[in-house]
């Protein structure tokens, strides 16, 4: 079993997560005297940390870091002293049977710990987008500032997640149960029992691998896209845009946090709504259809403006419309890709309560890959973010708007041209990194759900599945 387990894992993870450390003595030592921790105490609410943002007597960006740092250096300092109390308490196979319920609500806390966490830093990269645009710095300044994100926020804090949760963390907790006190007792117990035993801790082990990854991953890419969009703003004095990038990110963190926002796809013009599918082998031709439909209605859409929107003075004067226009194509990209996911759950969930064999669902699920994160989000790409906005591009700015170079003043002219490049790599940006974010969430989710199949673990598949539902709940 575990030559097999570790091949798979070799191929979904980082030659980090594959090394294996010696036992450590969970007791802290000091000097040549044995600190023992507490005893383990299972936590009673449902996190064990603090996570509330608070910025009380913040002034300076620098005091944020400070806080930001040390916030979270508290969080997963808590999180390790309840690993240690569990480790000191469970030192053995018999223990680790008694209190394997125990040994999965914490693998549990890790995931939700973890989760919270990077809401927070989410949360923080916000408040320190606001000091610098509520500052009276001067524009160079609030552009070396903004650097300050990608630091602090991006490098420091979401490489400590990954760093001590992620790779010590779990990796040490990977040791000292499947590798140490599991394997030790091999030969002293039943083997069937045994290798149920060290099957489940393996596979739970792995989940939470895999889910403490994925949130790392997705906060972090968030969070680089956000410092990034926002340094190109704060670099061209484009505080209007500015403005605009941050309220977008505070409407993704608090999807992020589960909570309802009232600006999520506005102005939804096509029905989304998903259509019945019975079987593998009507899904790729329903789901390109439904997809291109969307599409194509977005693009209709595209062509009335520009029917309406045809000269430059009309240009001028329906600017706001135009602005409109671009948030819209935004919003339903992701629409449609939120509809794409959903369509993925749809056919994850007809392999998994088929009657087939688990040789016939692994197989049948293989064609995933190429019906929902290649086909249908591929369309998405070439139908958005490159047709349609190439020939909005061509349209305004190398147009409508490039043809009045000589019958207007310069200076207006280029402040023209370039808002509307400004607006247009805007949406560009959006439409890419949702398309991108999507497309990873996708097919992590395809990985993960093979694996569980490719071990006949239909439980396992089952709770990848619920996970990525509620992944695409808060997407909406």
């Amino acid at each position: 079993m575990k030559k097999i387990t570790a091949i798979i894992l070799s191929l979904a993870f980082p030659l980090s997560l594959m090394a294996c450390n010696n036992k450590t003595n969970p007791n802290k030592v000091h000097g040549d005297s044995i600190t023992p921790v507490v005893p383990y105490t299972e936590p009673s609410d449902k996190t064990i940390s603090s996570f509330s943002v608070n910025i009380d007597n913040i002034k300076t960006l620098n005091e944020l870091e400070v806080r930001i740092d040390e916030h979270l250096t508290n969080n997963i300092e808590t999180l390790i002293s309840h690993w240690e109390s569990l480790s000191t308490e469970i030192d053995t196979y018999e223990k680790y049977c008694e209190q394997s319920e125990t040994v999965s609500k914490f693998y549990q806390t890790i995931v939700r710990e973890t989760e919270q966490m990077c809401i927070m830093l989410y949360e923080y990269s916000s408040i320190y987008a606001r000091m610098i645009l509520d500052s009276d710095m001067s524009n160079e300044d609030k552009y070396d500032a903004v650097d300050g994100i990608h630091d602090c926020l991006y490098e420091d804090a979401c490489d400590k997640i990954h760093d001590e949760i992620y790779e010590e963390l779990l990796d040490e907790m990977h040791d000292y149960f499947y590798e140490g006190i599991l394997d030790d007792n091999e030969d002293d117990v039943d083997y069937s029992d045994w290798y149920d035993v060290c099957s489940e801790e393996y596979n739970q082990w792995y989940d939470t691998s895999s889910e403490v990854y994925n949130l790392y991953y997705d906060t972090a890419s968030d969070i680089y896209s956000f410092y990034s969009n926002m340094s190109s703003k704060l670099y061209n004095s484009d505080f209007d845009r500015a403005e605009k990038l941050y309220e977008k990110f505070l409407q993704k963190t608090a999807r992020a946090k589960g909570l309802d926002s009232e600006d999520s796809f506005p102005n939804a013009t096509f029905d989304t709504t998903l259509r019945e599918i019975n079987s593998i082998e009507d899904f790729e031709s329903v789901v390109d259809s439904h997809v291109s439909e969307c599409v194509q209605a977005l693009k209709n859409e595209w062509k009335s403006l520009s029917t309406s929107i045809d000269t430059f003075d009309k240009y001028t004067n329906n600017i706001d419309a135009i602005d409109e226009f671009h948030t819209h194509i935004e919003n339903s990209a992701e629409q449609i890709l939120v509809m794409i996911c959903n369509y993925g759950v749809s056919y994850s969930e007809i392999i998994l309560q088929s009657n087939s064999s688990a040789n016939d669902k692994y197989e049948d699920f293989e064609s995933f890959k190429d019906c929902i994160y290649e086909d249908a989000c591929v369309i998405v790409k070439e139908e958005i973010y490159e047709d349609l906005l190439n020939e909005i591009k061509d349209y305004y700015y190398d147009g409508i708007i490039n043809d009045e170079k000589d019958s207007i003043e310069y200076s207006e002219w280029s402040d023209f041209r370039s808002d509307a490049y400004g607006l247009w790599i805007d949406t560009r940006g959006e439409v890419y990194d949702s398309w991108i974010d999507v497309r990873g969430d996708l097919y992590s989710f395809y990985s993960d759900i093979l694996s569980e199949l490719y071990n006949g673990d239909f439980d396992g598949a089952n709770n990848e599945l619920q996970d990525f539902k509620k992944k695409v709940d808060k997407m909406t």
